[in-house]
């Protein structure tokens, strides 16, 4: 007893180090989950086309050699045919929108002085077009190692999708023997569900972003905004983060479309609003499969939550992360009522 009490202790205290290891290594084991975490989900996306290319004759490694050289393809095509684009007329609504804003503010400090508050002195538009100017090399000097840092992370993620790839097979035949008999069941069901989770979410997140990118170009070249594709690309990137995205989205038509007259500016809004209800209660629930879908309430805690602990990672991850947990849990209860009959 006293050398099973002993080992407890020793166990116990191996365990209280490791787990002061990992909190002060906390960054790191972060990057390398990530990496792992893009690594499966990079392996769920291809797998279902390097199966189809090994129906067509080739063999796994071939196969997934080629589903990963298409998916590096099509990124290079994205980025290279919409990043030069994106740059060069953000610039121009950046300087279109630049008397606007300054309007704002001008009209906002006389309003204050008004009433009878009175705010700092303004610096001049020079000033404060060299202040961000500066503020903004920082922050691209600071971004550009950050993303010089992310796409390391990703092309290593894409090493490891290859090999998870030709290995997944084996890999999980190999996971299914380390598990109980008793627990298989359980497992398969997790992660079967884990894996529709992901996928349906994805692909609802995809379409809807497509159809407000879509709807909001029409919108705004129907009422003759210049920059329609900017801004309606911008709304379809924004669309991935819950509930702030399209409000964040928003602010560039609206400070675009004021200069146009106020009420060119009101209808842009307002179409945002409408594609905004049309995407709620049409297009989310039908191209979203009930599985993948969670109480508005649920997803503004999550991203509340998530977004305070993680930042930006928290606020992208957090509906995928609620939905894949809900997943896992009904089908570990499936499973368990399955082995109960």
């Amino acid at each position: 007893m006293e050398f099973l009490s002993k080992r407890k202790l020793v166990a116990a205290l191996c365990a209280l180090a490791a787990a002061v290891y990992v909190y002060k290594k906390r960054s790191a084991f972060f990057q390398i989950v990530t990496v792992f975490v893009f690594a499966v989900a990079f392996t769920l996306m291809l797998a279902p086309l390097c199966r189809r290319l090994e129906k067509k004759g080739l063999r796994t490694p071939a196969a997934a050699a080629v589903s990963v050289g298409c998916f590096v393809l099509a990124a290079l095509l994205i980025v290279s045919a919409f990043v030069p684009y994106l740059i060069t007329h953000s610039i121009d609504l950046i300087r279109r929108i630049t008397p606007t804003l300054t309007s704002l503010l001008q009209q906002g400090g006389a309003l204050l002085a008004q009433l009878g508050i009175q705010a700092q002195e303004q610096k001049g538009l020079t000033d404060m077009i060299a202040s961000a100017m500066s503020q903004l090399t920082a922050l691209l000097a600071r971004g550009g190692m950050a993303f010089a840092t992310q796409a390391g992370q990703i092309v290593f993620s894409l090493v490891i999708a290859y090999y998870l790839l030709c290995e997944r097979q084996v890999i999980a035949s190999h996971l299914i023997l380390c598990i109980p008999i008793t627990w298989r069941l359980a497992f398969l069901s997790a992660m079967l569900g884990c894996k529709n989770a992901i996928l349906g979410y994805l692909s609802g997140v995809l379409k809807t972003s497509l159809f407000v990118s879509g709807a909001t170009y029409l919108g705004l070249l129907l009422l003759g905004v210049r920059d329609a594709l900017l801004l309606s690309l911008f709304m379809g990137i924004f669309e991935v983060l819950p509930y702030i995205g399209p409000v964040l989205a928003s602010i560039p038509i609206l400070l675009a479309t004021m200069p146009m007259g106020i009420n060119q500016a009101l209808l842009s809004l307002a179409l945002v609003v409408l594609v905004q209800q049309v995407e709620g209660n049409f297009i989310s629930p039908y191209f979203t499969a009930s599985s993948t879908s969670i109480h508005p309430l649920l997803a503004l805690i999550s991203v509340f939550v998530l977004g305070s602990l993680m930042g930006l990672w928290g606020i992208l991850l957090a509906v995928p992360i609620v939905v894949t947990a809900r997943s896992v849990l009904w089908s570990l209860r499936q499973a368990e009522n399955l082995m109960n009959v």
